[in-house]
């Protein structure tokens, strides 16, 4: 594991210099325009420098590299815009889910709530700071096409990973809208659970990084359809994993508040075990608790103790490392150099592992 922990360090220092030089320059270009607006850049480079652990980055080197890629450095270039456009999605992600904070601390939203609710009702100063928040997301999202323009890559390369970007942001927005809506549906649907954990998670976190990095270098040995079901297995296990962390972990462990997928009555697979494994009044203690935004940290933790007693816990637990299993054995049949086969052997233990 210090190989991958070795990396992901090396990786996360290369991506944060470079955050840090492009959003110096948008910032020295936001001066000539306004002070409000060259404000809005400091704190969008504040924002995504404070958190962040640079997964996607870390995946896309190692796709890179599993498709014989070289130059990391040059790699590093183009994985600047996968963390840029990670910090789109998250900073729209936070404004459907209502939430107010990311990586331990405010989020775009909270920063500008706090900042207008001296002059401003509560319900205004909160829409202004949303409208503020929606907007970073676009720049964000601007600016990732930005940087695979410039480039040092042939015309067709940077075509190819700006088509990547546009797919896999039409497949994101798929995953967010079913994942937005379930709370309006009352039957728990196993496939439509699947469908937001691939579309919004497996393909996004996992999947698209490594192509990323083949593409980046030119498709070898078929890697792209290769990492593609791999990604789907680990990408399971990894938002599993997930769940469980913003269920049984602390706000110091996800960055988020805890219980935040209770009150926004998301349906995972947490809550379709403990549906069909609890006891009538059970479920329906968990159930009226669903989707409530005023939910006291003992509604917190009356939904954690069922779902321990239930085994729903458990069940899922299981499920993720069932995932995990089947992506180290599609992981096993690939045609990659060993070094790079064992650093994502690594990264998908950690997936189901680890601790935040």
């Amino acid at each position: 594991m210090k190989k991958l922990l070795y990396l992901n360090k090396h990786v996360k220092a290369e991506i944060d210099q470079r955050l840090k030089k492009y959003f110096d320059q948008k910032i020295l270009a936001a001066k000539k325009i306004d002070p409000i607006y060259t404000k809005l850049l400091v704190d969008m480079q504040k924002y995504i420098l404070r958190g962040g652990k640079r997964l996607r980055p870390t995946l896309m080197i190692l796709g890179y590299r599993a498709a014989g890629g070289a130059d990391v450095g040059k790699a590093l270039d183009a994985a600047l815009a996968l963390e840029i456009f990670h910090n789109f999605v998250l900073i729209h992600d936070d404004v459907m889910d209502g939430d107010t904070t990311r990586y331990g601390g405010l989020n775009i939203t909270g920063i500008y709530e706090r900042r207008l609710q001296h002059n401003l009702s509560p319900a205004r100063a909160r829409h202004t700071a949303e409208s503020i928040a929606i907007l970073a997301g676009e720049l964000n999202e601007a600016f990732t096409f930005d940087v695979l323009a410039n480039l040092n890559a042939t015309p067709d390369v940077k075509f190819a990973m700006m088509n990547h970007f546009q797919r896999i942001l039409f497949e994101t927005g798929a995953g967010q809208q079913l994942d937005v809506l379930s709370q309006t549906r009352k039957q728990l649907n196993l496939k439509n659970i699947d469908k937001v954990n691939y579309y919004k998670t497996a393909q996004y976190t996992i999947t698209s990084p490594l192509q990323l990095g083949v593409i980046f270098n030119g498709d070898a040995n078929g890697l792209l359809n290769s990492f593609s079901e791999f990604g789907r297995e680990l990408g399971e296990a990894f938002q599993l994993t997930d769940d469980l962390l913003g269920m049984f972990g602390s706000s110091r462990q996800t960055g988020k508040p805890v219980g935040s997928d209770i009150r926004e009555g998301k349906q995972t697979l947490l809550m379709f075990y403990a549906k069909r494994l609890c006891k009538p009044l059970n479920w329906k203690a968990i159930e009226t608790r669903l989707g409530k935004s005023n939910l006291t940290s003992e509604d917190v933790k009356t939904v954690r103790n069922i779902l321990k007693e239930s085994g729903a816990q458990a069940k899922v637990a299981v499920a993720a490392e069932d995932h995990l299993q089947k992506a180290l054995l599609l992981l096993e049949q690939m045609d990659i150099d060993a070094e790079t086969k064992e650093l994502l052997r690594l990264f998908s233990i950690y997936c189901v592992e680890r601790k935040k």
